[in-house]
């Protein structure tokens, strides 16, 4: 077997944190979404008096919130308010458009080859886990993966590497 480059090292590293990450972003934004609805649903039921329990507590504070300054928007709505002239021109200069450079590195397997079991423990053991809880979770990260089509190690990738 051919000695692996520093680039395919870090590409197939890339491909096994994409395969990894995004099933648990996507799990802890699902995660997220219930904790806010769950906490919709509790302060909807102390609303309407309902009994709370002897086991736990809960309640509903209103507190009135510290101004805040305004937004862009609301900023450049008031200075061409007050300065009708020149908030056409500011207008004029916010609606040109203006041509970006964005610079991507895209990325990805070659024909039929796959990651091995080593990529994704090397991801795994750089988010924090040692080699043994690796080992034993990142099966069922795959397998979570596949069932929400969230990465496959055939696709190829585009990841943002800079801004212009």
């Amino acid at each position: 077997m051919p000695e692996r480059t520093p680039i395919e090292i870090s590409v197939r590293d890339l491909i096994a944190s994409d395969v990894i990450y995004r099933p648990l972003k996507s799990l802890g934004e699902k995660g997220v979404r219930r904790l806010d609805n769950k906490a919709r649903n509790i302060a909807d039921l102390l609303e309407e008096r309902e009994e709370v329990g002897e086991r736990v507590h809960a309640k509903v504070e209103r507190i009135k919130e510290e101004q805040k300054a305004r937004t862009l928007k609301q900023g450049i709505d008031a200075f061409k308010r007050k300065h009708p002239k020149y908030g056409e021109i500011l207008q004029k200069l916010i609606d040109e458009t203006r041509m970006r450079q964005n610079r991507y590195l895209v990325y990805g397997l070659e024909g039929d080859f796959k990651l091995g079991e080593e990529d994704y423990l090397r991801v795994m053991m750089d988010l924090g886990f040692n080699r043994r809880e690796a080992s034993s979770m990142y099966p069922h990260i795959i397998a979570v993966s596949e069932r929400l089509g969230k990465a496959s190690e055939q696709d190829e990738r585009k990841i943002l590497v800079s801004k212009k």
